[in-house]
């Protein structure tokens, strides 16, 4: 309600519809922004500029500048009122990758929305760990 003194609810949690202040914490670790996809992307898709006018990003295929990967709890949202999804375009977040990668490995696309490890001015993002997996799989990586 307007003008009355906002209060903690029993979780300790306050609510409102617009709340001035600065954060000085994070639990997330990912700057986002929603960007309008051609389907519903599953957490760590890698995705690229679309080259549908209909949707600004989809998987990314190979040999393609990968822009970011579907976040699954981004720390700041960007757009937050856009249609679509958020896509990390920075900080740390899981990726899939298709194939081993071990930990400071450079990733760039891959197809189907999966990274690999690669190099070249293609690259979009480091891997943060270990996984020896041939398949594909979510691995904690930072986007540069």
């Amino acid at each position: 309600t307007a003008n009355t003194i906002a209060a903690r609810d029993s979780s300790g949690d306050i609510s409102a519809n617009l709340f001035k202040g600065t954060a000085t914490a994070a639990r997330y670790a990912d700057l986002a922004e929603k960007y309008t996809t051609d389907q519903d992307y599953a957490v760590g898709t890698v995705v690229s500029v679309s080259s549908d006018d209909e949707f600004e990003v989809e998987a990314c295929k190979p040999n393609k500048r990968a822009l970011g990967a579907i976040s699954q709890n981004p720390a700041y949202m960007m757009n937050s009122e856009a249609e679509g999804q958020y896509v990390a375009l920075k900080g740390r977040v899981p990726v899939r990758i298709a194939g081993p990668v071990a930990k400071g490995d450079k990733l760039v696309a891959g197809n189907y929305g999966y990274a690999k490890v690669g190099t070249g001015e293609n690259v979009f993002a480091i891997a943060l760990e270990n996984n020896s997996d041939e398949g594909v799989k979510l691995v904690e990586s930072v986007i540069l």
